[in-house]
């Protein structure tokens, strides 16, 4: 029987065996009496009011989370919530179904309660009925915890590319002569190398016969020409060559003005190219700068800014042009953890399309089975597909951990995709290098075959916190380094493997855990062992930092498009606002007061209300910054080599080591004693280009 539509869901409806009160929250049924938050229970009223209709994420955001910026993680958990409040199960639906790409769709049926009859009940007849459901509670409970709750991946074959040992990324497919260039190195201590593969062959080529650090490879739509990018030891510059047969010929160096360009795609007509660049703006207080796309001529070799973007965040990150050469699809980074898709009209330049995404969006490719379509993937697997026509933004409520970056279609239900293993980082300590001290702590190395991050010391630098993640959960603990108890370890807390746990941080006494899981702050109680959040999910958390003396916490949100400072006091539980445009606050034992401006600059701050610019840091979204001793540390980038920099703000000299070669992590803690420093090192992340198919 088919389920009628009802278009506002009454007071109470009846669900199958649930009974759900949408004044109150609470759902009653076999398993007892549970209660559902405001957002669950908005989204299981939405739902039944659509009944029978595939309700689209665009369509939950502005009707439910009222335009408010969230992610899809945001989403799938408050799904969770109302399917295990419900008894429902994702596999086979009997309340919400999850239609892949495309939303959910509620398909159970919806109905007035029967009026209850009150039974009186003996003692011994209560005490029966609530041993009874406690039984049962307790056996739901066992089986969400032997089985999980994590989303059930796709079924799907998977079939290398290349064969080949070793890292192979940005990878790169051309249909018209069914070409795969990518970039591959064999160990985590070599630069990449340019390969091609004749798919039509079977034929794999090395394309650059030296061993310079090559980053980026396009082909041109016809097959003919390749463009790359080569660190020639004062940055990266784009050079062209002509490719035939495995082989490039007669390279030239393209002469782009801007420096250390990222490449992003050929025109449909081959005649340009699409690069993105630091470009500098103005705001009402302070320059500000993010990425802009340029399109380089090849003809006439001049450079022309085609988007302009005014954003918080990195600017525009990926552009690429349709096939038929009607639209440019760029993906603009608004603020830290904010992406929006943007699809422009070429032959006016009009923008036809601005969409939110939740998350953020590593690859951009057309489609080239359904036109006017394009997919975006992510590292962590997430993939969604828009559709120009109809603007609709289709995102795939499952991920598959180790699929990602999704580059080219090979048939309707065919993707070609990144996979790779789960263990590519370990974590080490090394002597601080800027410290004159003979008295070195033991150097520590934690390795598994999980991946491992996120390090810092406790509070007196005897024992070491991390995470460590495998296919199905992220696990935070707690290992003893040093003292008669040195090796044991503490599993504190455990979360989805989809979730980015970050900015772990410990308090000055060493009673609790300060970190944040997506944009959700939260506090982990390291003697009582509990774990506490801060605040919801609905909320855009950015960087956050204990106190001095670890009575309260700064962090940062997002509100209306800027950054507002926010102390939370811990004995009262109480949040206020503090400072706008500023991402963070940071104090050190001296009492010196030091905030991260939204534009990255880090000032000192005075009691006078006077200010101190000391320097710009990386525009990154994570970015650990340490006050100690007079000095300031940070992590940055420099080339290909990850430098650990110090400030001294006495003499206001700035210091750098090199930390780690051919990396992309920036998190690192000092030892309390300033002896050490610890980090996640990366190993090589043994990765092949794999034919997906079955993936939607």
């Amino acid at each position: 029987m088919k389920n009628q539509r009802i278009e506002e869901a009454s007071n109470e409806l009846q669900l199958a065996d649930n009974r759900v009160c949408f004044n109150s929250g609470r759902v009653e049924n076999a398993q007892g009496e549970q209660r559902l938050e405001p957002l669950p229970l908005a989204f299981l009223n939405y739902l039944i009011s659509r009944a029978g209709e595939i309700v689209s994420r665009q369509e939950l955001l502005e009707h439910v989370w009222c335009n408010r910026q969230v992610t899809d993680d945001a989403i799938r958990r408050v799904v969770k919530k109302v399917r295990l409040a419900l008894g429902d199960d994702a596999k086979e639906p009997r309340f919400i179904k999850t239609i892949p790409l495309q939303g959910y769709q509620f398909v159970g049926e919806a109905a007035k309660p029967i009026e209850r009859q009150v039974q009186s009940q003996t003692p011994s007849s209560r005490w029966w009925v609530l041993a009874s459901m406690a039984l049962v509670t307790f056996l739901v409970w066992v089986l969400f915890f032997l089985l999980g709750t994590s989303s059930t991946p796709y079924e799907a074959d998977i079939a290398p590319l290349t064969r080949i040992s070793g890292s192979e990324m940005g990878g790169e497919y051309n249909a018209k002569t069914n070409t795969l260039m990518f970039m591959y190195r064999g160990s985590n201590r070599e630069p990449f190398s340019l390969y091609a593969k004749d798919l039509n062959r079977d034929l794999l080529y090395r394309l650059s016969g030296d061993d310079g650090a090559y980053h980026g490879i396009l082909m041109s739509p016809n097959g003919k020409q390749v463009l790359y990018k080569r660190d020639v030891g004062k940055g990266y510059q784009v050079f062209l060559a002509d490719y035939h047969q495995g082989t490039l010929r007669n390279p030239r160096r393209l002469e782009i003005p801007q420096r250390n360009p990222s490449l992003q795609g050929w025109s449909a007509n081959g005649q340009s190219v699409f690069y993105n660049a630091y470009v500098v703006g103005e705001s009402p207080h302070y320059k500000t700068s993010s990425k802009a796309i340029f399109s380089y001529n090849l003809a006439n070799h001049t450079s022309t800014q085609i988007t302009f973007p005014l954003s918080k965040g990195r600017g525009d990150v990926l552009a690429k042009e349709s096939f038929d050469g009607k639209y440019l699809a760029v993906v603009r980074n608004q603020q830290l953890r904010q992406y929006r898709l943007l699809v422009f009209a070429l032959n006016d330049g009009n923008l036809l399309h601005e969409t939110l995404l939740g998350f953020e969006a590593s690859n951009l490719v057309w489609s080239q089975q359904q036109p006017n379509s394009l997919l975006l993937s992510s590292f962590k697997g997430q993939l969604a597909r828009f559709h120009v026509g109809s603007g609709q933004l289709n995102v795939s409520p499952q991920i598959t951990p180790g699929l990602n970056d999704v580059f080219g279609e090979c048939a309707e239900d065919c993707l070609l995709m990144r996979r790779h293993g789960m263990n590519y980082r370990d974590i080490v300590s090394m002597p601080n290098p800027f410290s004159t001290s003979k008295s070195v702590p033991a150097m520590l190395k934690i390795a598994s075959d999980q991946v491992e991050w996120s390090p810092i010391y406790s509070h007196d630098g005897n024992a070491v916190f991390y995470l460590s993640r495998d296919s199905r959960y992220s696990y935070l603990y707690q290992l003893v380094a040093e003292g008669p108890h040195a090796g044991e370890k503490t599993l504190l807390h455990r979360f989805d493997t989809l979730d980015a746990i970050n900015g772990l941080q410990v308090s000055t006494n060493g009673a609790h855990l300060l970190g944040r899981r997506e944009e959700r702050l939260f506090m982990y109680d390291i003697p009582n062992q509990r774990f506490t959040w801060l605040t919801g999910d609905d909320e855009q958390i950015a960087y956050a930092n204990w106190n001095a003396d670890g009575r309260y916490i700064y962090f940062s949100r997002v509100e209306q498009h800027s950054y507002k400072l926010l102390r939370y006091d811990i004995e009262t539980q109480t949040t206020e606002r503090v400072r706008d445009d500023t991402l963070a606050r940071i104090e050190d034992g001296a009492g010196r007061v030091f905030i991260l401006r939204d534009d990255f600059w880090l000032v000192q701050t005075f009691s006078s209300g006077d200010e101190k610019r000391l320097v710009q840091l990386p525009r990154l979204a994570e970015l650990t910054i340490i006050a100690r001793k007079n000095a300031v540390y940070w992590a940055d980038k420099q080339s290909l080599i990850v430098h650990l920099n110090k400030l001294d703000l006495d003499t206001m000299q700035q210091r750098s080591f090199p930390l780690s070669r051919n990396e992309w992590t920036f998190n690192f803690d000092l030892h309390p004693k300033l002896l050490s420093v610890i980090y996640s090192k990366e190993l090589l992340a043994a990765s092949d280009l794999v034919q997906v198919t079955g993936r939607e």
